[in-house]
């Protein structure tokens, strides 16, 4: 038998096992994960982006600042409706026996015009009280004179108590020694008022009821000459009135206001009076203490005919400032919250312009609900205006400002509210009348410097 020899043609076994079998005892490799490629985006692409997020971020800021102008035009019809309720309700039935008190230093402008009106009310019973820190005092003897010429209201003229802080609240407070039994209410009222004959009728309806603390007229500055800074003191009064019917916020106002005289002795303001600088502000406090009410009486309204240059205005608003800082913090908090967001809208307004140079027209809609504050301020001042005028036709008749005049004079106003919110941060001194006083300690006020004559009068 011959050994049978391989054909090289012929296919060989496998020596092995075969490859499906080597697998299926091999383990599986797990595969590979697929790592994405990293997107490095274009510098112009990302500064696209950033440009659209800035956009978004400042059109929804917009969108918020001018819900506070909206709110502001809410504010002045509320105000509008309060007055015109006020209106309805006046009625004018009661006549209480008045003391009105009349604290004087110096011949103010129109002086005798104010004491004439003051001498002239369609009011029964009624007798004035001219208290003047000196004897001497031109003001005292003047409306002794013009008292002469209207007999009807009995006159008497006070000198003040002696004190280290000699002034207004010292003379308010030694006046009411002189009260006597048959005197129902006390009224006080500034000399560079000039009430309309209805003026005490009207101011002393809300003490009818119980409820009622003090009742309170306001001020309307009407300038012999409109200039810029006479309306700037005008307007920046005037956005006192937003709060007067705020039962948080409202004040009763020194210049126009009347109490009980059976609630003096409840309000203690003999005691409060005492060594502080302003008058109507701790009266405020006194009435919100004893948990009664302040009633704004819109057709009490009075006009001041006076004008004012930039340091008279300033000057004035600065010190107003200064008292809300001292006696009623929660007007200033107010007023902070309030023109903080009118200047910021402002300001990003602007940029938002220069913005719409660099990024494109789109951000001018930011910059366009960013300047929706001063058409609303403009509208709103005009609201309060036309509303506080509707209750008090002779204010009106005597108002003869152009209208684009009193919106340039609106727009100024938080310009310069934010200099006097500032500068009053910490106040340590005031100036009033040429006297400046220490007010570091508002509840122990000392004089510092006594005005010249010469300064009182101005």
């Amino acid at each position: 038998m011959g050994i049978r020899c391989a054909d090289r043609n012929e296919p060989r076994e496998p020596d092995g096992p075969s490859p499906d079998v080597r697998g299926a005892h091999r383990r599986r490799r797990r595969p590979r994960r697929r790592v994405a490629p990293r997107f490095i985006p274009h510098p112009e692409v990302r500064a696209a982006v950033a440009l659209d997020l800035l956009w978004i971020g400042l059109t929804l800021l917009a969108s918020l600042a001018s819900l506070a102008s909206v709110a502001s035009i809410l504010q002045g019809i509320r105000l509008r409706g309060g007055v015109r309720r006020a209106v309805r309700l006046a009625l004018g039935a009661f006549l209480p026996s008045v003391a009105m008190i009349l604290p004087v230093r110096g011949l103010d402008e129109g002086f005798d015009q104010n004491a004439r009106a003051l001498l002239s009310q369609e009011y029964p019973r009624y007798r004035l009280l001219v208290v003047a820190d000196d004897a001497d005092d031109p003001a005292s003897a003047r409306i002794q004179t013009i008292a002469r010429e209207l007999p009807r209201v009995p006159v008497a003229a006070i000198v003040s108590d002696p004190s280290s802080l000699r002034g207004k609240v010292n003379a308010l407070r030694s006046a009411l020694a002189h009260l006597r039994p048959e005197d129902e209410v006390v009224v006080f009222a500034d000399s560079d008022i000039r009430p309309a004959p209805d003026w005490l009728r009207q101011l002393v309806q809300p003490l009818a009821d119980s409820t009622v603390g003090v009742a309170t007229g306001f001020r309307w500055y009407i300038p012999p000459r409109p200039t810029f800074w006479s309306l700037v003191r005008a307007e920046w009064n005037a956005v006192s009135a937003n709060v007067l019917f705020d039962p948080r916020r409202s004040f009763a106002w020194g210049g126009s206001c009347a109490l009980r005289v059976d609630r003096l002795k409840q309000l203690r303001l003999e005691h409060r009076w005492r060594e502080v600088l302003s008058d109507d502000l701790v009266l405020t406090q006194a009435v919100r203490d004893e948990g009664l009410k302040i009633a704004y009486v819109p057709a009490a309204l009075v006009p001041t005919f006076e004008g004012a240059d930039r340091s008279t205005c300033t000057e004035w608003c600065f010190r107003q400032m200064t008292m809300a800082t001292l006696y009623l913090p929660i007007v200033r908090r107010y007023a902070r919250a309030a023109f903080s967001v009118f200047i910021g809208s402002i300001f990003f307004g602007f940029a938002c312009l220069a913005l719409a140079w660099i990024g494109g027209v789109a951000y001018l809609i930011p910059a366009a609900l960013f300047f929706a504050p001063l058409p609303a301020s403009i509208l709103k001042a005009s609201l309060r205006r036309r509303a506080l005028f509707s209750a008090a036709p002779s204010v009106a008749a005597a108002w003869g400002v152009p209208a684009w005049r009193t919106a340039i004079a609106a727009v100024a106003v938080p310009w310069v509210m934010a200099a006097g919110l500032l500068r009053t941060r910490r106040p340590t001194t005031v100036r009033w009348r040429g006297h400046i006083y220490d007010v570091s300690d508002p509840h122990h006020v000392r004089l510092l410097e006594v005005a010249t004559p010469r300064e009182i009068a101005v």
